[in-house]
């Protein structure tokens, strides 16, 4: 028991004198940043129980080992820690020294201040690229000195590091090597030839830094940390990345500072070497020939050129390759027009420019000419300069490009640098020239005899004649005075002249093949934003907008090798002045298409890069169309009276470029939705008690229906009527054949026609004309919907008798199709409703 009692009380003295000594160990660990009692706990459980051990472990370990410490955190506790135990370190005790040992530490004690200062005196953000949080990385890393970093190999800094590239490693490795070594001793001619000049180009750099207004040694820190470690690299850049990459830097202090360093890095005129010029030497003036060349554009004289210069357009090469619209934003006192001027002078005169320049950077994986762009922007303006900038940078700085892109840009870039290639050539041409499409007069077609028919006409129909012939002349005078909306030119060619389009088309693509590499398709634009309501015209336009389909790019190299087959298909159709139908185009590479979705698709596509309709490309849609009445009309040669059609009429064709029509005396068109009501007409030979055509498109109308509706009302010079439902799908059918469809915007001067008033059935025609509730059809949520869509339109809300008829069918919610009249009799349609209609003008 004695025994027993003996041993807890020695237990115990040792428990309280642990405890003592974990107080203390707590206090000095709790000095430590980050360190509370939860971490200060952890560390002595971890085996770090005094400063001491931190100071002699490495971050990773002590994060590995620490619950609740990551690496960065590691870091500034060891940091801390060696601080705290430096003191101790620099007072050992001293002992009494030998004669000996007083004779070496005279011979060596001068030397090893002058190392010592050189290597841990020296401050780790003096190293280029290296900020704060560089430096923090380094430190977590176990890089905690500037003589530590010169002793060690890039590529492993590189590795260790987060945020530190390859190149940048290199650069700081290179920059401790110089600040660690030991000042060499100049021989007395040397302190004679060069009593200035042999100051190191780091402590220069900082002087002409704090030379720059604005700039303390605050900003001077900022500067260095966002990798501006160099006047001439300030020089070099972009006062917007600026702005934007250094804290408490403002626009226009960028600006100031950009534009100071630039006079700084100018080099001095005046104190010519006194050696004779050899040939290494005679490239230097070429600082100065850019300004020269800039003087040389027109409008640009001292003033315009510093401010071009200020706003980031430092040479005649990069005003070349600039967009007019952004140097006439960015640079004050220049406008659009000025702007176009000075780029168009500036590509005239840089062929005759002898510099080499830099890297071509087509070279780089995942460059085209936008991300070109946009890196030049971004003040990436070389290889070079991208090998030595890091990936986060640029990913940040440039739109479009991601992380993983920049890291295989800047790899690329290092590898070019590195092979030697400083010298190649960047091909003149980067850009698609634009050639516009040559001017195809229109077709003149044989104009038709109109005859007359000695039936009796409505006043009303003669005098809508007379004021749409009107409107015409109107209309033509304001597009020959230009006072209409700028959209695409289209035109209907023939066989030879789409080919010739469709041949210049490939030379331009295989043209940039070869100078450039990155072959890409011009298509206008066909998305909701590019479709404009022309109201002189009175039609849907594809407006001026384009969208590049480049071969490189993964996202559409499967639609570029698409359009590229389907203009051999076209290619060959031409050749054999054949025509295709849609299904048979799908049908010729349908392993390539995979669906008629898509192969429809680019046949638009082409169409409308090539500025014509799909009937000149030979490329056609099933119609199922028909017409009858008082026309003539040759078919591919053939003599065709619609007179003589019976009652099924004629069936309109796809290939109405083989279609002329040749002599009518019919005064007005009758265009219906329903073939019902047009076999109601064909059996009481309407056009025998008034002059008329009837044609109808079984629906929706397809191209070919349209497409003849244009030419009768154009060709003839007659008024058109529409007879559709009552309902919201009847007025969407007009609004096809009035306006022309969105997706077929580019060919609505085509196939639209502005001209075709609504005949019925209005909604008021329901009370007017006593249609039976029976016959009625209540309308439904979606019906409601497509109303109130309709009514959005700008086209719908300029004509108001129209608006009110859509609103009178949103008052009612009722709809009713052109066969309800037969609730009256099966005749009410062809002897009542549409002689009265005509006769009073009712239409809309």
């Amino acid at each position: 028991m004695a025994k027993k009692r003996k041993k807890e009380d020695t237990v115990q003295m040792t428990l309280d004198a642990s405890d003592g000594k974990n107080d203390k160990m707590q206090s000095k660990l709790t000095d430590l940043p980050g360190v509370g009692e939860k971490t200060v706990e952890s560390l002595i459980q971890a085996g770090f129980d005094s400063p001491e051990k931190i100071a002699k472990s490495s971050a990773n370990t002590l994060a590995k080992k620490v619950d609740g410490v990551g690496r960065a955190t590691a870091g500034k506790i060891i940091a801390a820690a060696k601080k705290m135990t430096e003191p101790v370190k620099k007072k050992p005790t001293k002992k009494k020294a030998t004669k000996k040992e007083v004779k070496r530490s005279r011979s060596k004690k001068k030397p090893e201040r002058s190392e010592k200062a050189g290597k841990s005196d020296a401050p780790m953000t003096k190293l280029p690229g290296v900020g704060k949080k560089t430096r923090d990385s380094l430190i977590a890393a176990g890089y905690d000195s500037v003589e530590k970093i010169s002793r060690s190999k890039a590529a492993k800094i590189a590795k260790d590091v987060e945020g530190v590239g390859k190149a940048t490693a290199e650069r700081i490795v290179e920059a401790a090597k110089n600040l660690t070594k030991p000042p060499k001793k100049k021989s007395k001619s040397e302190k004679k030839r060069k009593p200035k000049e042999t100051l190191p180009k780091t402590a220069s750099a900082e002087i002409a830094m704090t030379e720059l207004p604005g700039v303390g040694k605050k900003t001077r820190q900022s500067l260095i940390a966002a990798g501006y470690d160099s006047v001439e690299k300030i020089s070099r850049s972009k006062p917007s990345t600026i702005a934007k990459k250094v804290d408490g830097v403002g626009k226009k202090t960028a600006e100031d500072i950009v534009k100071a360093s630039k006079s700084l890095t100018k080099p001095p005129k005046k104190k010519p070497m006194p050696k004779k010029k050899t040939k290494s030497e005679e490239p230097e003036p070429k600082a100065g020939s850019a300004e020269i060349a800039m003087t040389e554009l027109p409008s640009v004289g001292k003033k315009t050129r510093d401010s071009l210069i200020a706003a980031g357009y430092d040479s005649v090469e990069k005003i070349s390759q600039s967009n007019p619209a952004k140097i006439a934003k960015d640079v004050d006192g220049v406008g659009k027009k000025t702007a176009e001027d000075i780029v168009k002078a500036a590509k005239t005169l840089v062929p005759r420019e002898e510099e080499s320049l830099a890297i071509p950077m087509k070279e780089l994986p995942g460059v085209g000419p936008k991300t070109k762009d946009a890196l030049v922007d971004a003040g990436f303006s070389s290889v070079v300069q991208i090998s030595e900038s890091k990936p986060g940078e640029i990913a940040k700085a440039v739109d479009g490009v991601g992380r993983a892109t920049a890291k295989k840009i800047v790899a690329a870039a290092q590898e070019l640098v590195k092979s030697g290639q400083e010298s190649v050539e960047e091909p003149k041409l980067t850009m698609r020239p634009v050639r516009p499409m040559k001017k195809v007069p229109e077709r003149e077609r044989a104009k038709p005899v109109k005859k007359k028919s000695g039936l009796p006409v409505p006043d009303t129909v003669v005098d809508l004649e007379k004021e749409m012939k009107k409107n015409w002349a109107e209309a033509q005078k304001k597009i020959d005075e230009r006072e209409v909306q700028k959209t695409m030119k289209v035109s209907a060619l023939t066989a030879n002249e789409t080919e010739d389009r469709l041949v210049r088309e490939v030379q331009m693509v295989l043209n940039e093949i070869v100078t450039t590499g990155r072959p890409a398709f011009e298509i206008p634009s066909r998305s909701s934003d590019n479709i404009v309501w022309d109201e002189v015209r009175d039609l849907l336009l594809l407006g001026m907008k384009k969208i590049s389909r480049p071969y490189h790019s993964l996202g559409s190299v499967v639609d570029a090798t698409r359009t590229a087959r389907l203009m051999e298909i076209v290619f060959q159709l031409l050749q054999a002045n054949l025509h295709a139908t849609k299904r048979e185009v799908f049908y010729s590479d349908v392993n390539l298409f995979r669906d008629q979705k898509y192969s429809d698709r680019i046949i638009e596509d082409v169409a409308s890069m090539l500025q014509t309709t799909r009937d000149s490309i030979h490329i056609v849609a099933s119609a199922r169309g028909s017409a009858m009445g008082r026309v003539l009309i040759r078919d591919g040669g053939d003599l065709i009276d619609l007179t003589k059609m019976g009652t099924g009429g004629w069936a309109i064709t796809p290939f109405l470029d083989q279609v002329d029509i040749i002599e009518s005396d019919a005064e007005f068109i009758i265009m219906s939705e329903k073939d019902a009501a047009v076999m109601r007409l064909a059996e009481a030979k309407y056009w025998n008690r008034q002059p008329c055509i009837v044609l109808t498109g079984k629906g929706s109308g397809d191209i070919a229906t349209r497409a003849f509706l244009k030419r009768l009302v154009r060709e003839l010079e007659i008024p058109a009527f529409a007879l559709v439902d009552s309902d919201p799908y009847g007025h969407y059918i007009y609004s096809v054949f009035l306006r022309g469809s969105k997706r077929l915007s580019y060919e609505s001067p085509f196939i639209a026609t502005p001209e075709l008033k609504l005949l019925g059935v209005l909604s008021r025609d329901l009370d007017e004309y006593n249609i039976p509730k029976a016959v009625r059809i209540p309308m439904e949520q979606t019906d409601m919907k497509r109303v109130k869509d309709m009514l959005k339109e700008d086209f719908v809300q300029s004509n108001k008798e129209w608006v009110e008829d859509l609103r009178l069918m949103l008052k009612l919610k009722e709809k009713a199709e052109i066969q309800a009249f037969a609730s009256h009799s099966f005749e009410f349609l062809t002897d009542e409703y549409l002689p009265t209609k005509l006769e009073t003008g009712d239409w809309i």
